[in-house]
C-alpha cells in the first residue's frame, strides 16, 4: 500500500510549486488569506514574507515543518516555533544578488535623471547581512567609496575597516537601506529613519530602501519632502500593501516590494527550501530542484559616452522605469489589491548574468563595469 502524500499548504505565489506537486499534496493559497482552519491539518506550510507564522495560525494544527522562500524572517515567530518542536527554514541570501542588481539600476536610472556619475559617489550602507555585504562586495570590485552600519557585526567581517558610526553612515551622498526590521534588542530598526533623523540627513541625499517600509517613517519622509529635494527610491512601504499614496506620487521611483523578485532570485529562494523540505520528510529519492542557466544576447550602445553605455545597458536589462510606472495605478481606493496584484503577476526579470553582451563597440570603462556586475 502507498504511503499517503505529505499533506502542504503553499503561498499559491510560491515559484517552482510543481516540483512539490510531483512528492507532496499541495494546497495553493494566497498568502494574505492563510488561516488556522486552512493549515489546521497541513503536515507543512510553505509561505513567504506575506504570511504571519505564529501561535494563532498553528495553534491547532499539525504542522510540523515551515518553511519561508525568502531571505527576511520578521514575519515569523521563531520562539513559538521552538517551543512547539516545529522545524523552521527559509532561504537567507537567495534574493541577494536580485537585491543588489536593483540598486545598481536604481543608480543608473538616478545618473540618467539628474546627469551625475554614479561611480563617483560615496555610498553609506545601513545594514550588512548577505544583501549589503554582496552589495559591498560589488562596490569594492568597483572603487567606489562605501562605509557600512551595522552594530551587529564584529571584526571578522570582510569589510570591518569600513565600519562607521550610524551618523557618519547618513553623511554619504548615497544611503542605501538592507537591515531587517525589529523592534526588540539594543538596535531596533522600526524607525530607525524617524522623524529626527530624516530632518538631519543632506537636503539632496539619495535614498534607497530595499529592506522593510517601517524602517523609515513614511509619513516623516514625506513631510520632509518640503524642505529636502530628496532623490529617493523605495521598493517597501510601511503598511504594505495599504501604502501611503503620497509619497508614492514624490518618490523618483516607487516598486511594489519585488527588488528580490527577479526569475533566478524566486528560483533560488525555492530551490533552498525544497531542499529542506527533501531533508526534513527524508525523501532521498526525490529529483533535484532544476535551475535554468540559459543566456539571451541583448544589443549594447556603441556610441555616447562611457557612463552612457553603463546606465543604458543597465536600464536594458533591467527597466526599473516601467516598474514604477504599473506602481503609479494605484488608486487610494484600490492600493491594497492592486499593490499585491502587481506582486502577484509581476513579469519576468532576468539578473544581469543571463545577459550576453557584445563588448566590441563599448569603450574599455563600460566593459569593465559590466563585466564586473556579471553580464556574461
Amino acid at each position: 500500500m502507498n504511503k499517503p502524500k505529505i499533506q502542504v499548504v503553499a503561498d499559491e505565489n510560491i515559484s517552482g510549486l510543481e516540483y512539490f506537486d510531483a512528492i507532496a499534496d499541495v494546497s495553493k493559497v494566497s498568502g494574505r488569506l492563510l488561516s488556522a482552519q486552512k493549515v489546521k491539518h497541513a503536515d507543512a506550510l510553505l509561505v513567504r514574507s506575506v504570511s504571519n507564522i505564529n501561535k494563532d495560525l498553528l495553534g491547532n494544527s499539525n504542522v510540523k515543518f515551515v518553511a519561508s522562500a525568502t531571505s527576511g524572517i520578521d514575519h515569523v515567530d521563531l520562539e513559538f516555533l521552538k517551543l512547539n518542536n516545529i522545524h523552521f527554514a527559509h532561504a537567507p541570501g537567495s534574493n541577494a544578488n536580485s537585491v543588489v542588481q536593483y540598486v545598481f539600476s536604481s543608480m543608473a536610472f538616478l545618473s540618467e535623471k539628474y546627469n551625475f556619475d554614479w561611480r563617483e559617489l560615496s555610498v553609506g550602507i545601513i545594514g550588512a547581512g548577505n544583501v549589503g555585504s554582496l552589495l559591498a562586495e560589488y562596490l569594492h570590485a568597483l572603487n567606489i567609496n562605501f562605509v557600512i552600519y551595522d552594530p551587529y557585526l564584529d571584526d571578522s567581517h570582510l569589510f570591518s575597516d569600513k565600519f562607521v558610526s550610524f551618523e557618519r553612515a547618513l553623511k554619504q551622498d548615497l544611503i542605501t537601506v538592507h537591515t531587517p526590521l525589529t523592534t526588540q534588542g539594543l538596535y531596533p530598526t522600526w524607525h530607525l529613519f524617524d522623524e529626527n533623523v530624516i530632518q538631519g540627513l543632506a537636503k539632496d541625499s539619495m535614498i534607497i530602501n530595499t529592506s522593510r517600509g517601517a524602517v523609515i517613517d513614511n509619513h516623516a519622509l514625506y513631510s520632509e519632502y518640503k524642505s529636502h529635494s530628496w532623490r529617493c527610491v523605495l521598493d517597501v512601504w510601511e503598511n504594505e500593501p495599504d501604502i501611503y499614496m503620497p509619497l508614492l506620487e514624490k518618490v523618483d521611483i516607487g516598486t511594489c516590494h519585488i527588488a528580490g523578485y527577479s526569475y533566478e532570485g524566486k528560483e533560488q529562494g525555492s530551490a533552498q527550501i525544497y531542499q529542506a523540505f527533501l531533508d526534513f520528510f527524508c525523501l532521498q529519492e526525490a529529483p533535484a530542484y532544476p535551475i535554468n542557466t540559459e543566456t539571451k544576447s541583448i544589443e549594447t550602445p556603441s556610441g555616447g559616452s562611457e557612463l552612457e553605455q553603463i546606465n543604458q545597458t543597465i536600464l536594458i536589462a533591467y527597466a526599473i522605469a516601467v516598474d514604477y510606472k504599473q506602481m503609479l495605478q494605484l488608486t487610494e481606493k484600490k492600493a491594497a489589491t492592486t499593490f499585491d496584484e502587481l506582486r502577484k503577476k509581476y513579469p519576468l526579470r532576468r539578473e544581469f548574468q543571463y545577459y550576453q553582451l557584445d563588448y566590441a563597440g563599448l569603450a574599455p570603462a563600460a566593459k569593465k563595469v559590466l563585466r564586473t556586475l556579471n553580464f556574461n
